[in-house]
């Protein structure tokens, strides 16, 4: 099972400006490292479709986000694969640090199936790159607005 972790660096602005962004997954789908379209299918489910660099193949990649729960500070999800047998789950974070917020990313992804030997190690090199890049993103968009 692949797993990423990621905080980001101090953040100095109001804690309800992030909140509002994290709460936002229009906001945040854009991000996504390889992003194409997104689609909102209703209040707690989107598609995400993005380009991956599994290494030697590039492909499109189809995965449903299923908001798991919705808390202000933080956001819980699980993510079902509609183009590849790939699932996982993730959530974003705010916590207080001194005067500062720190915004956290983790998200899980395995895959499954006739593809799953070859699939799973490439996810392990890049499902922490996608959650640093995109975390990394995160707080600097939120930042700038």
């Amino acid at each position: 099972m692949a797993t990423g972790l990621y905080t980001s660096d101090a953040i100095y602005i109001q804690r309800e400006k992030v909140e509002s962004f994290i709460q936002n997954r229009e906001k945040w789908a854009v991000l996504i490292p390889g992003y194409l379209h997104h689609e909102l299918l209703n209040a707690n489910n989107m598609i995400w479709v993005f380009q991956g660099d599994f290494g030697i193949i590039q492909k499109a990649v189809k995965v449903e986000l299923q908001l798991k729960s919705s808390e202000p500070h933080q956001v819980l999800f699980d993510l079902v694969g509609l183009s590849d047998p790939i699932n996982g789950d993730g959530s974003f974070e705010i916590k207080h640090q001194d005067e500062s917020l720190l915004l956290t990313g983790s998200l899980t992804m395995k895959a499954s199936g006739f593809l799953a030997g070859m699939m799973n190690p490439v996810l392990e090199k890049f499902v922490p790159q996608l959650v640093e890049q995109l975390v990394s993103q995160m707080a600097l968009t939120v930042a700038k607005d």
